[in-house]
């Protein structure tokens, strides 16, 4: 693929409303499901209603009173040279020194004091008052020189606020996590403005889901530089902007996101989506695993690991007999591997449902699929081949089970559909369940048809418990192709050495994500030969996909 401009992008997206709301002025609570104030709060009560009012009595305070006077805390009438108090306990009395000069800086500074109520000031410690004075100094003094106007700084104000949540499920539940996503991916982007570009087009589709809509132009031209500047860096792979790729390879699949709302978006554009998902892995081989752990992001590159033993037993029936069918002569000869390896990564989504119900993990494995589909399978569902259409339909019914994140929102019910026209009745039993999944809304009701059990029930776990679920920590692991865990040694990566196996001579890679293309050729303890990065041209293959 050849270098791609702006203007071959084709971008056409319909926003009805022309204008953003000011994003930077909506209090922090309507972003966090805070209420307002209750109306008890706002109410006075009816016996404080009806208590008598006694105004005090006027009197004229001291404020340049003697010292004596000032320190048995009694009034001074300040008549000079001493006042009556001093004259009658027969003490010296000594005022205060005057004032500097009330003009210019002086007197202004001096009616402002007067102006605006000091009591409270004047009474706190002097640490409170270095402790308030540094909370006003925390907020940003400046706008940055990438950013052009209020419209940017409101977009990043909004990732850094709320729209960071959306990347990791550990958001809220790791500090480390929470401090990559809020402050050292905007660090980065102040270094690569394309990275910047990126944030600012993942805000302005964020904010759209909303009902938050900006004007077209900008959201286009947005989108546009994102695209853009996401090629040119991977073209360029300047070392400097190794971190600022790989944050942007995982914010492009929120970005590409948007085909599935265009009205006339690309039709099965879930095909090209796995090019997306599959361009996280290829930056991953892009930059040394080194650079990978010393940038602080492979938090956000953490997969859960996958038995694929085990997950090989989940598998439907007439989804392996579909595969197990292959005879010589079938157009499918020769690809048996690639679709029974489609199909474990499958079985992994049956027994996490199975077995621990629906759950955040169960949330985790259904977005990472994507990632663990060999790249082999890619070309023969770019070509429509029934077999990759019936496997993805039945992973859109997984799909319906996420929680709302506005990326993947609608996604399952516009594929399924579109995957139902396309296959013919030869294959039409096949789809039997995902037809039956398309007309459910209810969670419940879902995963019923998919173990095929009207009796099944989810393992019941309240909210409180669903969000203090420890495998949230645990779970998520930097994990290579075949879902085994992989650990850094002497800069690379190798499968992570486990006390019960015998031997330790494990296999090394430069990436986890290319440790091995297939589950059924490689497993922990087995030598296998190291892997190089993968050219830069061959990069461009992943890239984003530009509906025309």
């Amino acid at each position: 693929m050849g270098q791609v401009g702006i203007e071959d992008l084709h971008l056409s997206y319909g926003v009805d409303a022309l204008a953003i709301d000011d994003a930077a002025s909506m209090p922090r609570g309507s972003l966090a499901g805070s209420e307002p104030p209750s109306e008890k709060h706002l109410r006075v009560s009816e016996s404080d209603a009806h208590r008598p009012y006694h105004t005090k009595r006027p009197h004229r305070k001291s404020r340049a009173g003697c010292h004596q006077c000032k320190k048995r805390k009694v009034k001074c009438d300040e008549v000079r040279p001493s006042c009556k108090s001093c004259r009658l306990r027969k003490e010296n009395c000594v005022y205060p020194a005057a004032p500097a000069s009330d003009s210019g800086y002086g007197s202004a500074k001096s009616a402002h004091k007067a102006a605006s109520p000091t009591p409270s000031s004047s009474s706190a410690p002097p640490e409170e008052i270095s402790a308030a004075r540094s909370i006003v100094t925390l907020g940003p003094q400046f706008r940055p020189a990438a950013l052009c106007d209020n419209m940017d700084m409101k977009m990043l104000w909004f990732f850094t606020t709320h729209g960071y949540q959306y990347f990791s499920i550990q958001t809220g539940h790791s500090k480390p996590v929470d401090y990559v996503l809020q402050v050292k991916i905007v660090q980065y982007a102040f270094e690569s403005p394309f990275l910047l570009d990126c944030l600012m087009a993942v805000s302005s589709l964020h904010l759209q889901t909303v009902s938050h809509p900006i004007p077209p132009q900008r959201a286009i031209a947005y989108r546009a530089k994102a695209y853009e500047g996401y090629r040119r860096a991977i073209q360029d792979a300047d070392p400097q902007d190794y971190p600022a790729l790989l944050a942007t390879s995982l914010l492009m699949v929120a970005i590409s996101s948007q085909n599935f709302r265009e009205p006339d978006g690309k039709a099965l554009f879930i095909i090209d989506w796995m090019q997306v998902w599959h361009g996280i892995g290829l930056i991953v081989n892009l930059v040394s695993p080194q650079v990978l752990q010393d940038s602080g992001l492979s938090p956000l590159f953490y997969r859960p690991s996958v038995d694929t033993e085990k997950s090989a037993r989940y598998i439907p029936d007439n989804l392996l007999s579909m595969v197990d069918s292959i005879s010589p002569g079938d157009a499918d000869d020769g690809y048996q591997s690639i679709y029974h390896d489609a199909l474990t990564y499958l079985g992994s989504l049956y027994r996490e449902l199975i077995e621990n119900g629906f759950s955040t993990i169960l949330d985790f494995r259904i977005l990472s699929f994507l990632t663990f589909i060999p790249r082999t399978f890619v070309p023969l569902a770019q070509e429509y081949r029934p077999r990759t259409l019936v496997i993805m339909a039945h992973y859109l019914c997984f799909a319906k089970l996420t929680p709302k994140v506005w990326w993947t929102v609608g996604i399952a019910d516009r594929e399924l559909t579109q995957i139902c026209k396309e296959i013919g009745d030869e294959w039409a039993h096949l789809l039997r369940v995902p037809q039956m999944v398309l007309k459910a809304s209810n969670k419940v009701e879902i995963a019923k048809l998919l173990v095929d059990n009207r009796d099944w029930t989810p393992v019941q776990m309240k909210e409180y418990e669903r969000r203090k679920d420890p495998r949230i920590k645990t779970d998520p692991k930097m994990v290579d192709n075949t879902g085994a865990e992989v650990e850094l040694f002497e800069g690379k990566w190798r499968h992570k050495i486990i006390e019960s196996v015998e031997s330790t001579d494990t296999e090394m890679s430069d990436s986890p994500a290319e440790f091995s293309s297939s589950p059924s050729k490689s497993s922990p303890g087995k030598s296998s030969p190291d892997y190089d990065a993968p050219h830069i041209p061959e990069a461009e293959a992943y890239l984003p996909p530009i509906a025309t």
